[in-house]
């Protein structure tokens, strides 16, 4: 069962904030949290920020929304911010079928949720792992999709180009049979990384840059890793190891941001360039000195970045649709119309 509903779910960063953003954190925009159950009965954990078109944010591989904390915490002020835990995930329930845990149900998530709050169609942002979910949410609704924002991920098969190599391939399958033999065993070593130094500097010189993240919030991170079922993890590569997108990249139909790591030392820079070729209305946009995590590492820069695709696809304010009303929308698809965002 998840826990009871936390008040402050999203961390908030501990990057220092100028006078000015202080002051405008005292005229915050509403937060709602909520629950949903999902197609299986699992319930999932939801939160909103701000008002406006919609902008749904998908974190990466047994992450959180500290990776989009930066960013909520900017588009909130003029748009409906969402993010919800995964499946397995924090606030959220472990589905009672441990098997439904998959990439492609938590994009089904995805649209159980944009039901529930009678969202017919958004932008969609996915880091990490969270670019797959948002692709496969494309390719199964793709009419709900107005555009998208992928930052550091691969369409393909993750393990094979992990740190440049397929070493971890070999890691990840001895961890899987150690813990078919000794959950518990496997459990006491990866909570270990808590009191562990070694990997905390590992995480911290391979998912960011450390000249530029705040060592506070990589190591809430490390925290949160460590404080996560490592039989999820399992399930979840497993999952995420075996996607491919890379044969229907060419058939997207939206207006896609491509966000790169120059330093990225987890997904290489040239997967992200293999999406920007492949998919057609496509941007690619390079953060220099940017880690696996440049959201984190340079948020405003990132931040300006997203801003002017928003902009560019006149993503603005308009009046709620019910949804009703907007079911009864007819017409060619094109870019991005605000009239038809709920």
């Amino acid at each position: 069962m998840p826990p009871d509903e936390p008040s402050e779910p999203r961390p908030k960063g501990s990057r220092k904030k100028s006078r000015l953003e202080e002051n405008t954190d005292e005229l915050r925009p509403p937060v709602t949290h909520g629950y949903v159950k999902s197609f299986d009965g699992t319930k999932l954990f939801y939160s909103i920020e701000g008002k406006g078109p919609p902008l749904i944010f998908c974190y990466g591989l047994i992450c959180s929304s500290l990776h989009w904390t930066y960013q909520i915490e900017h588009f909130r002020k003029n748009y409906r911010t969402i993010w919800f835990d995964y499946r397995g995930h924090h606030n959220s329930e472990t589905p009672k079928n441990f098997a439904s845990l998959t990439l492609e149900n938590i994009s089904r998530d995805v649209g159980v949720l944009m039901d529930e709050l009678e969202i017919k169609e958004s932008i969609l942002l996915g880091h990490s792992m969270g670019v797959n979910v948002v692709l496969e949410f494309y390719r199964q609704q793709p009419k709900r999709v107005l555009g998208m924002v992928l930052a550091n991920g691969t369409a393909k098969k993750p393990l094979e180009t992990l740190f440049r190599h397929n070493a971890l391939e070999t890691g990840f399958e001895l961890m899987r049979r150690l813990h078919k033999i000794s959950p518990a065993l496997v459990s006491k070593i990866w909570k270990f990384q808590k009191q562990n130094p070694i990997s905390r500097t590992m995480v911290s010189l391979g998912g960011f840059n450390p000249h530029l993240t705040p060592k506070a919030d990589i190591d809430l991170y490390v925290d949160q890793v460590a404080d996560t079922d490592p039989a999820i993890l399992l399930q979840l590569i497993n999952s995420y190891d075996h996607y491919d997108a890379t044969a229907w990249l060419h058939t997207i139909q939206v207006p896609t941001l491509v966000i790169a790591g120059e330093q990225d030392n987890i997904i290489p820079l040239e997967q992200q360039e293999l999406m920007h070729q492949l998919i057609p209305d496509c941007r690619l946009e390079v953060i220099r000195h940017g880690s696996h995590c440049p959201q984190m590492d340079l948020p405003d820069l990132v931040n300006a970045k997203i801003d002017r695709f928003l902009g560019d696809l006149n993503y603005e304010s308009k009046p709620n649709l019910s949804k009703e009303s907007a079911s009864q929308s007819t017409g060619k698809r094109q870019s991005p119309d605000p009239a038809r965002i709920s």
